[in-house]
């Protein structure tokens, strides 16, 4: 599949769009800063590598400093210093803020999953990869069961980290105790979170009371059995043992089932927070409650502050899994209770009932494959007979097998994801698409199918979809401005990696083959769009110079082309050199592109247009003689299109830069071929050319005539005999050996001293052309107005006899073979020689004999 020239499609209303700036919030520059600081400074590739990784967390820092601006926002506490970033912006409503709450807690998991695989997948050493982030100390003890196996290989070690970064998202949500906030109100205890269920209690003591019992209650017995009952009539425990309920089948009052409840919620939420056992402990205790954190404690945990588990409790840990996965299979009493103990158990179906979002489920099915592994890994440090038993007479869940391939596990997780009634929607959404990609190691193709799904937004595509490229659902567009940031700067950061991990097995983000590139190089081309959209250009060339050669230079020239004006100009040169790239080759670029794309438009190749005429048709008068027409460069002089206007920009830049000087006489003949009535642009021009086809584009020809000139040329760049003014008349005079000194002077060796001279010649005769024109138009104007006022006074005529000065100046050249030189091209100019030099000189001797007359 082939992309258009940059040039056709990106930035195509350029003058236009740059009225209307695009408002991208100060995170544009922000992490453009950061970027360069990170990525600008000199040293070693591992040197390199580790600030790319602190460019990470210097990107996870932000978000979380903007959520956490957000979430004091609804709470009415700023600071001053987030006042002034939240003065910024507009007040939004609830729902905006809500919006904007959900987009960088988002963008804040993107980056802690991109800093944790990052830091894993290109480590710093080959022993820190082999660890896979375990404490050092703890993976050295042999007896370690957890460590070693977690050591033992790479796909282990990376769904630890997914599953910790999975635990950790889940720590940005609510607080546990907002979310049984609820439970414990209907629970009707105040603000009493321990001594276990009270109400039952203290219904238990007072049925005791009533029979006079000192014993606990025999729920069996003929007073007990119609009389314990909970205030909605059903049948009460008679114990408060953790079991008495399943064992009793009996049931606790109303307000201690809602504890109870609240009780499991939280276990559960500590789990798949990854707290750490010392955190589950204190919640525990502090509800009176230590012996549920005994059993959560009993299988380790895959959050940071693991303890280290002894090779001789492998048998107490396979055993504890298999009754975990009984408990939640068959023992439980409430759904949340059955899901503790499926976690416990790294079971999937107990726990699916309580999964609401693409994170929980991702974490169901890590946490499984995880325990399921370690399981098997305990199993086979058991003696064999031990192990046997322990598979024949325990059943448990096997996620390893439940998923089939082990190489391909992760990549149908996802899929099934993108399809499952509670997820799909969640799955669909940008950066989770771009999270998925991450996890799986596909990112090239992600970033592949995204630049893909803006190429075709911008028109750079044509043709339709094929069927891999067909579900482009949940990825970014080009308007989506802070999900396209995040996407750019991940595929830059990996990118980068990639380059300075030159031993890494991981295929690369970027591909090599160049159209595929391109095609993937879309996503950060259309973010630099963006930045121009918003009048960010002083960020452009940074972007540009992370895209491939030649790539960087066409869109920094199509994204840079609309500025106008001078200093702009020489700050972004500035720019892209200190980005890496080359000035010269960047301001070559442009016209290269904007010829490139011009056709013919206009008129079929072969037709023919009238023959230049100014000079009106019929016989003279006496007075008068015959009359030059008026205005015939056009009624508006200002009127130019925008791919005229973009060449003769092209030729300003040339200008700017000390080395770009002969580009301008190459260049610049190129263009005024194009303004004077060439049909085809002079990349397509045919070998034989006797006759101008094309449309005569005089007001443009006129426009770089006053803006490129000769004289700028030989004074700023050239500067012969220190004269303060270059008399472009004086051009065929310098020979040679001139040309070739110039060359020198800036280290040119490639060209040829007498093609230059060749091309500043017919640079010379094609502004002389124009501007001879230019003043016939002048002097038929005056000569107008004088028709319609014979009374005009003498300064009127002084003026037309300085016209007719100009004229003569620029029409001397024209006598002196004026485009006779030896150029491949000599047809095209024998073709102008034909079309203008006699009506030129015919109007100029027109206009010198008028005001002879006159004078």
């Amino acid at each position: 599949m082939q992309l258009a020239t940059p040039d056709k499609t990106e930035g195509h209303n350029t003058m236009a769009e740059s009225d209307c700036p695009l408002e991208v919030g100060f995170e544009a520059e922000h992490f453009a800063n950061a970027l360069d600081d990170c990525l600008g400074g000199p040293g070693s590739n591992q040197q390199k590598k580790e600030r790319v990784l602190e460019l990470v967390q210097r990107f996870y820092n932000h978000a979380s400093e903007r959520l956490d601006q957000l979430r004091h926002r609804g709470s009415g506490n700023l600071t001053d210093n987030e006042m002034d970033v939240d003065d910024a912006e507009d007040e939004m409503d609830p729902a905006a803020t809500i919006s904007q709450l959900r987009k960088w807690e988002s963008e804040l998991q993107t980056w802690d999953l991109l800093q944790r695989l990052a830091t894993l997948r290109y480590p710093q050493t080959k022993s820190a990869a082999a660890t896979g982030g375990l404490d050092a100390e703890i993976h050295s003890r042999k007896d370690d069961l957890w460590g070693s196996f977690v050591a033992q290989a790479d796909r282990t070690a990376e769904r630890k980290t997914v599953l910790e970064w999975l635990q950790h998202t889940a720590t940005t949500g609510p607080a546990i105790d907002e979310l049984i906030r609820d439970l414990q109100q209907n629970a009707e205890r105040g603000q009493i979170i321990a001594h276990g269920c009270i109400h039952t209690r203290t219904a238990l003591k007072l049925h005791k009371d009533l029979l006079g019992a000192s014993r606990p209650l025999d729920p069996l017995a003929a007073n007990v059995v119609q009389s314990l009952v909970t205030t909605d009539k059903a049948p009460l425990v008679s114990q408060l043992d953790p079991d008495a309920v399943t064992r009793q089948s009996r049931k606790l009052e109303p307000q201690d089932e809602f504890f109870e409840r609240a009780i499991w919620v939280g276990c559960f939420q500590l789990l798949r927070r990854g707290c750490t056992l010392a955190e589950i402990q204190e919640w525990c205790a502090e509800r009176t409650e230590t012996w549920r954190a005994v059993s959560l404690s009993a299988l380790p945990l895959a959050g940071t502050g693991d303890a280290v588990i002894q090779k001789e409790d492998a048998v107490s840990i396979a055993l504890w899994r298999r009754m975990c996965f009984a408990s939640a299979r068959h023992a439980g009493t409430d759904e949340v209770e059955s899901a503790v103990y499926g976690v416990l158990a790294g079971d999937i179906q107990s726990v699916e009932k309580v999964c609401k979002s693409w994170d929980d489920f991702m974490f169901m099915h890590y946490n499984a494959l995880l325990r399921s592994q370690f399981d098997s890994y305990v199993l086979e440090q058991c003696q064999p007979e031990m192990s046997a038993n322990i598979d024949q007479q325990f059943a448990v869940f096997d996620a390893v097998q439940y998923h089939g391939e082990e190489s391909t596990a992760e990549k149908r997780l996802i899929k099934s994801l993108k399809v499952h009634k509670l997820t799909r929607g969640e799955a669909s959404m940008p950066l989770k698409v771009l999270q998925a990609a991450l996890i799986t190691k596909e990112t090239s193709q992600h970033f592949l199918q995204q630049g893909m799904v803006l190429a075709r937004e911008r028109g750079e595509v044509d043709t339709e979809p094929t069927n891999t490229e067909a579900d482009t659902n949940g990825f970014v567009n080009g308007r989506d401005y802070d999900t396209l940031r995040v996407a750019v700067h991940v595929l830059i950061v990996l990118s980068t990696l990639d380059e300075l991990d030159v031993s890494t097995s991981l295929s690369p983000t970027l591909e090599r083959e160049p159209q595929t590139r391109a095609i993937q190089e879309t996503v950060i081309s259309s973010y630099v769009t963006l930045l121009r959209l918003a009048q960010y250009e002083e960020l452009i060339p940074l972007y540009c110079s992370k895209m491939s050669i030649p790539r960087a230079y066409e869109v920094l020239s199509v994204n840079l082309r609309h500025l106008t004006d001078r200093d702009a100009r020489l700050n972004q040169l500035e720019l892209v050199q200190k980005s890496g790239l080359d000035v010269l080759r960047f301001v070559r670029m442009q016209p290269r592109l904007i010829l490139s794309q011009l056709g013919n438009v206009e008129q079929k190749i072969g037709s023919r247009r009238e023959p230049f005429r100014i000079i009106e048709a019929g016989p003279g008068s006496l007075k008068y003689g015959r009359l030059i027409k008026i205005d015939f460069f056009g009624e508006d002089p200002d009127a130019i299109s925008e791919e005229e206007e973009l060449l003769i920009r092209s030729l300003e830049w040339l200008l700017l830069v000390d080395e770009a000087w002969p580009d301008v006489f190459f260049v610049g003949v190129q263009v005024y071929k194009y303004f004077l009535g060439s049909s085809n642009p002079p990349s397509q021009q045919p070998k034989q050319l006797t006759v101008l086809t094309g449309t005569m584009r005089l007001n443009a020809a006129r426009q770089l005539a006053n803006r490129v000139t000769m004289s700028q040329v030989l004074q700023q760049r050239i500067s012969p005999g220190g004269q303060e003014e270059a008399d472009i008349a004086q051009v065929p005079d310098i020979d040679d050996a001139f040309w070739a000194d110039q060359l020198e002077a800036i280290g040119d060796r490639q060209t040829s001293s007498r093609l230059l001279a060749t091309q500043a010649r017919i640079f010379r005769d094609l502004e002389c052309l124009v501007k001879a024109l230019d003043t016939m138009e002048t002097i038929a104007s005056l000569t107008e107005l004088s028709r319609e006022d014979p009374t005009a006074k003498r300064d009127f005529w002084n003026q037309v006899g300085n016209e007719v000065k100009n004229a003569k100046e620029y029409v001397e050249p024209m006598f002196k073979g004026w485009l006779l030189v030896d150029e491949d091209d000599g047809q095209c100019l024998q073709a102008l020689r034909d079309t203008y030099l006699p009506e030129t000189i015919l109007a100029y001797i027109m206009a010198a004999w008028d005001p002879a007359r006159q004078i």
